[in-house]
């Protein structure tokens, strides 16, 4: 009586088989869920070395940083040390072309003198008798020398530069507008260089190199 109770309360044939089937698709997805832990667990320990590795490049790049900013820390130092220097030497150097400017314009002026002492004697040479006059034309002075009815442009200068010869044709120009006479040219000087004398040469402008005491 009992045995026969308790068999209605058993699961029928096709009601245990639909149990198998489900624990064995439960085991199948707990299977599933073991093995995808496992590769969960693998790429956690992937990016625990990934992390761990880029923890090391950040540590080493803020050591190489570290350096570069020491090194420019000195760099820079010695950088203001040099700018220091140099303008120390810029003011020296300065000092010393003040002096030099100062000497060769007082070697200038008792040059100009020098020669204008001894023009006398290269006019006389050159010209004949004559008398040198100072005169302005084309804003700036020059020598003119008249020997009866000629008249000569003088451009006096220790060492004759190109410029003066483009100069004393300007003057040239201004003495024929004002006093319709055509003056002839001469550059008096110590030193000419061979482009000048060249040039002096075809322009038609005469050089007198005037002997200057020592």
């Amino acid at each position: 009586l009992i045995l026969g109770t308790l068999i209605q309360y058993l699961p029928t044939r096709e009601e245990f088989t639909l149990i198998l089937q489900r624990l064995e698709r439960l085991e199948q997805r707990m299977e599933r869920l073991e093995t995808e832990m496992v590769e969960m667990r693998k790429e956690q320990i992937t990016l625990r070395e990934d992390f761990n590795r880029m923890q090391q490049t950040i540590s080493e790049m803020q050591q190489t940083i570290a350096g570069i900013l020491q090194r420019l820390e000195r760099v820079e130092r010695q950088q203001a040390i040099i700018i220091e220097q140099a303008t120390s030497f810029q003011r020296e150097t300065r000092a010393h072309f003040d002096e030099l400017h100062k000497a060769f314009g007082r070697l200038g002026l008792l040059t100009e003198s020098v020669l204008r002492n001894a023009l006398q004697t290269a006019v006389e040479k050159w010209f004949g008798t004559g008398r040198v006059e100072r005169m302005e034309l084309a804003g700036r002075e020059v020598d003119v020398v008249i020997r009866d009815s000629e008249h000569i442009l003088l451009e006096i200068t220790a060492r004759a530069h190109l410029q003066d010869i483009d100069k004393l044709k300007a003057s040239a120009k201004d003495y024929e507008r004002r006093f319709h006479i055509k003056p002839r040219l001469a550059i008096a000087c110590a030193y000419a260089t061979p482009t000048v004398i060249k040039r002096l040469a075809e322009e038609g402008i005469e050089l007198i190199s005037a002997e200057v005491p020592e």
